[in-house]
């Protein structure tokens, strides 16, 4: 899954697109976005995928696109299976040239259409895997019938003002979000990040929040808390020095903030 709040995608060649199928047990990736459009199948499990202020509970047999630039966040507290496929934006201009003004949207009530977009990429995975001769070409087919099936049955015209505006005021948290990824092992300062997006601290704790759907404290926190969880799966290191190698000063406020995301307390959580 990604890793970075705004994340540069790496592609296959042969495919052109991020395919791959993985495993995951109570993962966070905090909020971030791409240009690419993302879209996550659930084979087996469940995830909780949070965009902007909804949130999505996907079972077995769920799938969800993301759009472009669309600021969201995942999270599973189950053992689960995901197929996960970025289709690049510049692949996305070159096959549907009217791409910049239109979004999809999904209300689930074409249950015909949903199931053709299941066997799509189920089929994809099955290729993905086992790769039989020529099976790009195969593969290449079923990314084209995929996206006839979302032009088709799933597009919605948006205000293109608005769009423009919103991926600029992304770009603009780029240098933010960047430190707190280079620094969030230390004490980082809400002036300090305002100076960052050239915003006086007080309409910048705002603009944050309007436009990565999540608070300037609770991202920074977000972030330490990937890094501590990967040491309690990964290291026999205590849990207090876990803490402080990433950063956590506020114990009380982290700790509460780890029940909520994985509803049991670190020690807990190393035991599972």
């Amino acid at each position: 899954m990604p890793q970075f709040p705004h994340e540069e995608v790496a592609f296959e060649s042969g495919i052109n697109v991020r395919f791959t199928i993985y495993n995951s047990n109570n993962d966070y990736i905090p909020e971030h976005w791409h240009r690419s459009m993302e879209v996550i199948y659930i084979y087996e499990g469940s995830m909780e995928l949070i965009e902007g202020q909804r949130v999505l509970l996907l079972h077995a047999g769920d799938y969800h696109v993301v759009n472009s630039a669309a600021v969201h966040a995942t999270r599973t507290t189950t053992p689960s299976r995901v197929l996960l496929l970025q289709i690049p934006y510049a692949f996305l201009i070159g096959a549907i040239p009217e791409y910049e003004s239109i979004r999809f949207l999904f209300s689930h009530r074409d249950s015909s259409a949903d199931a053709q977009i299941q066997e799509i990429l189920t089929s994809m995975g099955d290729l993905y895997t086992k790769k039989p001769q020529s099976y790009t070409l195969r593969f290449s087919g079923l990314l084209y019938d995929f996206l006839y099936i979302l032009m088709t049955h799933y597009k919605v015209t948006v205000d293109n003002t608005s769009r423009i505006q919103s991926q600029k005021n992304l770009h603009r948290l780029e240098p933010v979000i960047q430190y707190i990824q280079s620094h969030y092992t230390e004490a980082i300062s809400l002036e300090n990040a305002a100076s960052l997006a050239h915003l006086n601290p007080e309409y910048f704790c705002r603009f944050f929040r309007r436009n990565m759907g999540t608070t300037f404290t609770s991202y920074i926190n977000s972030v330490r808390l990937t890094h501590v969880c990967k040491d309690l799966k990964d290291t026999d290191l205590n849990i207090s020095e876990i803490l402080d190698r990433h950063g956590v000063s506020n114990y009380k406020l982290f700790l509460r903030t780890f029940k909520q995301v994985y509803g049991c307390a670190p020690r807990d959580f190393r035991k599972q």
